[in-house]
């Protein structure tokens, strides 16, 4: 009988330290299960992070896209502007070559 009780109580006492393994697994495994809920939740907010700032670089993309294209016009119509002064001071300075010629 006491070779019995000794055997039970081992087994009890295996059985509570099964028990506690048990409990502890458990509670790693929801604190896991939290720390996973808020990873996911963490990647959701970056995924929509990641779409409004792809959609400030596309509206930056657009707008350095027309800025460079302004400046293009605007260069062209400076060379324009200079080629059209130049045509006007080579005409008023022909024009004053002749007036001068006829004067003599």
């Amino acid at each position: 009988m006491a070779v019995d009780e000794l055997e039970l109580g081992r087994l009890q006492g295996q059985v509570k330290v099964l028990e506690e393994r048990l409990a502890a697994a458990d509670a790693a495994e929801e604190h896991h299960r939290a720390e996973l809920e808020a990873a996911r939740s963490e990647a959701a907010d970056a995924r929509v992070a990641l779409k409004e700032a792809q959609v400030r670089v596309e509206e930056w993309r657009r707008r350095v896209e027309d800025l460079e294209r302004r400046l293009a016009d605007a260069e062209k119509a400076r060379r324009r502007a200079e080629e059209e002064r130049s045509a006007v001071i080579a005409a008023l300075g022909r024009r004053a070559r002749k007036q001068l010629s006829l004067a003599e």
